[in-house]
C-alpha cells in the first residue's frame, strides 16, 4: 500500500474484507499489506514507528496462534479477519502521519536558502537567500516554529510557579525578531541561539545570547539589562547596539546611548560609534564603522576593508552552504562594497569573482573556489 493512498480508499477496502464482501483478489492485496508493512530496516525506525511494528508483529503472532476454522461464519474466522483489518489500518494510518510530518519537515528546510535550478550555464544550482525562521522551547518542553517576518511579541506562556527561560534558535540562513515582554526589541542572526526569562525580575534583566544579535533595550533605570555571552557580560539601561559573539570572540558596537563591557575583572564603557573587542581577558575598544557591523540588520552585506576569509564565512552563514579549496587565501586583500541579502547566491558570487578575480562554482552546497 503506498503511503499516499487516500485513507478513506483504503478504509472501504478494509471494512469490505472485514464484512467478507471483498473479491479474491482484494482479499489477497490486504494479505500484503499486511505481511509486507513490517519489513522495515530497523535502523531507520522513528521511536514511534518502532512501537507500532512492534504491536503490528503482536498482532501476527496472535493471528498465527488461533486455530482458524475454514468456514467464513465462524466467529474465530470474524476474529481474523478484524485483527488483519485493524492492524493495517493503524499501521497505514501512522505509516502516513510519519510521511506527511517527514515531508512538512523537508518543506521547513527547503524554504531557508533552497537549492533552485540556476538560470546561468556556469552553476550547477543556484540557492536563494535565507529567511525568518526560528524555533521556540519554552520551560514546560513545549516547542514552536516560528516563521514570522514580523516582530513577534512574546507573551508569558505559563504560571509564575513554573516560568523560566525561553529557548530561541535561529539556524544558519534563518533571522528572527522579537519583542521581550519589557519592551525591548532583538534581532537574531543566522546561527544564534539566545535565551530570555519569560518574566524579568524586578531588579534586573538577563539574557544569554550565542551568535550575533541587535538590541533596542527598552529603558528602566531600575532594571539594567545585562546580556551574558561566553564570559562577557554586556550592561545597559537603555539603549541600541549590536552584539556578534561567535567563534571565542565577542564584539560589541555601540548605536546609541551607553553600555557596560564587562569581562572578569576589566571593564570599559563604550560611547556611540566604538566598539569593543572581547579576545580572552582583553577588552580592546576603538572607533568603528557602524553601518558595516549591523548590515545584517538592514538586509545587507557591507564590505568595507573586509578580507575574504571574513566574506566567505557571512555567505556560508546566510545561505547555509561550504566553501572548498580556501586553505591558500590570505587575509591579505580587503575589500568594499554592498550586497543585498535578499539575492541569490550566484548574483553574490558573481559580484565576487569581479571584485576578488577568482572564480566561484555551485554544486549542490558546495561552492568550490579557484
Amino acid at each position: 500500500m503506498k503511503e499516499q493512498e487516500p485513507s478513506d480508499q483504503a478504509r472501504k477496502l478494509l471494512q469490505r474484507y472485514v464484512n467478507g464482501n471483498c473479491t479474491p483478489a482484494e482479499e489477497q492485496q490486504v494479505l500484503r499489506w499486511f505481511y509486507s508493512l513490517g519489513e522495515t530496516d530497523p535502523e531507520t525506525l522513528t521511536h514511534q514507528e518502532e512501537e507500532a511494528l512492534t504491536r503490528l508483529l503482536h498482532a501476527r503472532l496472535e493471528y498465527e496462534l488461533f486455530e482458524i476454522s475454514e468456514q467464513p461464519t465462524s466467529p474465530m474466522f470474524k476474529i481474523r479477519r478484524w485483527l488483519i483489518a485493524a492492524s493495517v489500518l493503524a499501521i497505514c494510518a501512522l505509516s502516513f502521519w510519519m510521511y506527511t510530518h517527514r515531508q512538512t519537515s523537508i518543506e521547513i528546510k527547503r524554504e531557508l536558502a533552497a537549492e533552485v535550478p540556476s538560470d546561468l550555464a556556469k552553476y550547477k544550482n543556484d540557492i536563494l537567500p535565507g529567511s525568518h525562521y526560528a524555533k521556540l522551547t519554552y520551560a514546560d518542553g513545549k516547542t514552536y516554529v516560528r516563521r514570522d517576518s514580523m516582530f513577534y511579541k512574546h507573551v508569558p506562556q505559563t504560571t509564575n510557579e513554573v516560568q523560566g527561560n525561553v529557548l530561541v534558535d535561529v539556524p544558519k540562513a534563518g533571522t528572527y525578531q522579537l519583542v521581550l515582554e519589557d519592551g525591548t526589541k532583538v534581532w537574531l542572526n543566522a546561527s544564534t541561539q539566545f535565551s530570555y526569562p519569560e518574566q524579568f525580575t524586578s531588579d534586573h534583566r538577563t539574557v544569554t545570547l550565542h551568535g550575533e544579535a541587535y538590541f533596542e533595550v527598552a529603558k528602566d533605570t531600575n532594571r539594567p539589562f545585562r546580556i551574558t555571552t561566553n564570559g562577557t557580560t554586556i550592561e545597559v539601561l537603555g539603549t541600541s547596539f549590536n552584539v556578534a559573539s561567535y567563534h571565542d570572540q565577542v564584539s560589541t558596537t555601540l548605536v546609541e546611548g551607553s553600555v557596560k563591557v564587562r569581562k572578569g575583572i576589566r571593564q570599559d564603557i563604550l560611547l556611540p560609534g566604538q566598539e569593543a573587542r572581547v579576545i580572552g581577558d582583553r577588552i580592546a575598544v576603538k572607533e568603528t564603522n557602524v553601518p558595516k557591523n549591523i548590515a545584517w540588520q538592514r538586509g545587507e552585506f557591507y564590505f568595507d576593508g573586509t578580507n575574504l576569509p571574513e566574506i566567505i564565512e557571512q555567505i556560508s552563514r546566510w545561505y547555509d552552504v561550504d566553501f572548498a579549496n580556501t586553505a591558500n587565501i590570505q587575509n591579505l586583500s580587503t575589500y568594499k562594497g554592498s550586497i543585498s541579502r535578499q539575492a541569490k547566491l550566484s548574483s553574490v558570487l558573481n559580484i565576487l569573482e569581479i571584485v576578488t578575480g577568482r572564480s566561484f562554482s555551485i554544486q549542490g552546497r558546495k561552492i568550490y573556489v579557484s
